[in-house]
């Protein structure tokens, strides 16, 4: 079905932005299909005479999300429109970058097979966090990281899967991952990459003071729970997809369990998941 509205959302610190908004709008307007432009570009000249802006507290309701920047902007854009089940578009612009699918030259190509209905979905994992000195349940699309405020202090913490007692742990920190954001922080601590579409949980220690802490690999239909130990646990905070959440004390005991809801990813019959690997982690390159 054709898209009848979409939005952008963008880095505006990125210089290839207002070259690429400019041509998103062209298309747009040749389509007759009705784009909607975060604030955040307002100043541009280009969109000087657009009429359909959005604050970031109240995304339009909209067929696709586009997203121009790296992987932060992506996640970023999906976290504020706070509805991972819209299908979401990433243009990669800049370095290291996992989420964002196709590169500016195909944009425009990309754009006229979506408006064809020429596209699946990839559904993804995302995980939910609730705890338990408060009502809020959190969502996150990479990971969920508890580590103490302190970059120096270390964190102690029980972990729990399905009530059953696995370990105990003294580290820097613990990141509860989904298969999305194993090539993110997780990957950088030592844990395994997994495939976007196997849905599990990966548990992997920060700089844990132990020979035998390893990362695990969880079914994705299960409950973590993490509780803490210790006087030093003050400065206890948890993180989802990088920003700071909530604040969390010794009593303090936090849940993280698969979301009822998926994120859907457009993706196109020609993206080849390895060769992205390949090409990011350089595999194969003498000296790599």
């Amino acid at each position: 079905m054709k898209p009848k509205s979409f939005a952008i959302w963008a880095n505006p610190r990125k210089k290839e932005v207002p070259g690429l908004v400019h041509e998103v709008m062209l298309w747009a307007g040749n389509n007759d299909i009705t784009l909607f432009l975060p604030n955040s570009l307002k100043h541009l000249e280009i969109a000087s005479n657009h009429s359909n802006f959005y604050d970031s507290t109240t995304p339009p309701n909209v067929d696709f999300l586009l997203c121009l920047g790296g992987d932060g902007t992506l996640i970023a854009g999906v976290r504020i429109f706070s509805k991972p089940t819209i299908p979401v578009l990433g243009v990669h612009i800049g370095g290291l970058g996992f989420l964002a699918q196709i590169t500016p030259k195909e944009l425009t190509e990309k754009l006229d097979m979506i408006k064809d209905d020429d596209f699946t979905t990839q559904e993804r994992l995302v995980l939910n966090a609730k705890i338990s000195n408060n009502d809020h349940s959190y969502f996150a699309i990479n990971d969920f990281v508890v580590q103490n405020e302190t970059a120096y202090r270390v964190t102690s913490l029980s972990l729990y899967i399905d009530g059953k007692h696995v370990s105990d742990y003294k580290s820097d920190g613990i990141i509860i991952s989904t298969p999305t954001g194993s090539t993110a922080y997780s990957l950088s601590s030592g844990g395994p990459i997994v495939q976007p579409d196997v849905f599990s949980i990966v548990v992997t220690p920060i700089a844990p003071h132990s020979l035998t802490s390893r990362p695990l690999v969880l079914p994705a239909d299960v409950n973590i729970e993490f509780r803490f130990n210790g006087d030093s646990e003050k400065e206890l905070k948890l993180i989802a997809d990088g920003q700071n959440i909530e604040n969390l004390t010794n009593n303090s005991t936090v849940t993280i369990f698969q979301a009822q809801h998926h994120l859907k990813f457009i993706t196109f019959e020609d993206y080849d998941y390895y060769q992205t690997l390949k090409t990011k982690m350089v595999w194969g390159k003498r000296g790599s």
